[in-house]
């Protein structure tokens, strides 16, 4: 699909990039957004802006046009009015929003309902909190959500039972078994991120639960060899990190049995190489990273 844009010209709004539709939506830049440009989009690409700075209220007008043909949004860092982000609730095209270490607020997700293909949200170091999570079931096409270095708690997790579609989570390290508890109704998931968060070997009788699961981080948390068992019941997953737990050479026959396995993480654990070539024996399709 061929796109055509005109960006004020007196000014950079930042950099042009295109992402992959797919999570984690990685990147490949393109040049400032100002003046005019056409572009071709390949398939399975997103055309995205991220901005740089501060925008002023009074650009906003001339904004919204060369915005409308947008698809993922970055505004990581970027100081913004209340008017402006309901501006660009407007667009309703953007299927990736990412708001980064900017003033995001629980009132601000009312403004995101508008954005009906909205389906990844990074909000890493923002200021919700566990009202605004709840306020968040209201964008029904949201599958990938990111919440590291958030005040998001245990309590919070609760309203994530309103997100079927959920496929992606990023946690904060703050929570606990209590809140994997949460995440049992969460049947599509498949990616999951809880390192250094304060599960324990108590939390993966939770996650065990979770079938679909492909991708699951645990590093640097309190795991330990007792609750390696629970993982062979994740018979679709494909990628484990477990670097800085507390793992050691009794838990390798409970990780051979991860058969599904292409590539786990075994970093700054108790694990000696000798064991771990033991596990590149028995899982010969798995990249073992061991040191």
């Amino acid at each position: 699909m061929t796109v055509k844009a005109t960006f004020p010209t007196k000014i950079s709004l930042g950099n042009l990039y295109f992402a992959d539709e797919r999570f984690p939506h990685q990147r490949n830049w393109l040049g400032e957004a100002a003046g005019e440009f056409s572009l071709e989009i390949p398939p399975g690409k997103m055309l995205g802006l991220a901005l740089s700075g501060q925008v002023e209220e009074e650009m906003l007008g001339e904004l919204t046009g060369p915005m409308s043909i947008l698809s993922s949004l970055d505004l990581s860092t970027v100081r913004y009015s209340a008017k402006f982000i309901s501006t660009i609730s407007q667009l309703e095209r953007i299927k990736e929003l990412r708001l980064d270490f900017t003033p995001f607020e629980d009132n601000h997700v009312q403004y995101l309902k508008s954005m009906p293909e909205l389906s990844t949200l990074w909000l890493l170091f923002t200021a919700i909190t566990n009202k605004g999570i709840k306020n968040l079931s209201a964008l029904p096409a949201l599958t990938h959500l990111v919440l590291k270095n958030t005040e998001i708690t245990d309590a919070g997790l609760s309203h994530l039972r309103e997100f079927k579609s959920l496929k992606t989570l990023l946690l904060p390290v703050q929570i606990t078994d209590k809140g994997f508890e949460e995440l049992i109704p969460l049947a599509d998931l498949f990616h999951l991120d809880a390192s250094n968060s304060k599960i324990s070997d108590t939390g993966l009788q939770s996650i065990k639960r979770l079938q679909n699961l492909q991708a699951l981080y645990l590093s640097d948390t309190g795991l330990t060899d007792s609750g390696l068992d629970c993982l062979a019941e994740l018979t679709n997953l494909s990628t484990l990190f477990l670097s800085g737990t507390k793992i050691s050479n009794k838990g390798i026959p409970a990780l051979s049995a991860l058969k599904s396995l292409s590539y786990i993480e075994l970093r700054d654990t108790k694990i000696t190489e000798k064991a771990a070539d033991k596990l590149r024996e028995a899982l010969p399709n798995c990249e073992v990273v061991s040191q």
